[in-house]
């Protein structure tokens, strides 16, 4: 289990039963061959090679499979965003314009901010929701911005 989550933390994908991959980079040869290490230090087995994919619709197909499950990731950040814009809106329907509120949205949009960087770190092939997810952060910024103005006029009277 432990070694399916690195796996999935460092956004390899799956193409066979046991056969993960990951674009050449320093990172990805850093991280499997800790992942490698760690795996022969538990008794398991584990090859770690280099290969190259000569047939380009091969490697569109795993880019793909790539932007495929990044996807999942943006449209996961992007069902929050519309849960935060959806308190936005309530928190200012009801006039709860109150310190305690403002903070827990800050806190809110720091979390989606670091959610959003997690998931740009693993999106090798610039995925086509990445610029939607960061526009919609924009926008969750951007109505905390004006709820924090109201916030501040309310209880600066």
């Amino acid at each position: 289990m432990a070694v399916w989550r690195k796996l999935k933390s460092i956004a390899a994908y799956n193409v066979l039963q046991s056969i993960w991959i990951l674009p050449e980079s320093e990172f990805a040869a850093k991280e499997l061959k800790a992942l490698e290490l760690q795996i022969k230090q538990n008794g398991g087995k584990s090859i770690f090679c280099t290969t190259v994919i000569e047939s380009e619709e091969q490697n569109q197909i795993l880019i793909a499979g790539f932007n495929s499950e990044r996807e999942l990731d943006y449209k996961e950040l992007l069902d929050k965003c519309d849960d935060f814009e959806h308190e936005m809106k309530h928190e200012t329907e009801t006039e709860n314009f109150i310190y305690a509120e403002l903070e827990e949205n800050e806190h809110e949009i720091k979390k989606l901010h670091i959610w959003l960087n997690k998931i740009i770190q693993k999106d090798y092939f610039d995925c086509s929701l990445k610029a939607e997810a960061m526009e919609r952060l924009k926008k969750c910024e951007e109505l905390l911005s004006e709820f924090s103005n109201e916030v501040y006029d309310r209880n600066s009277e």
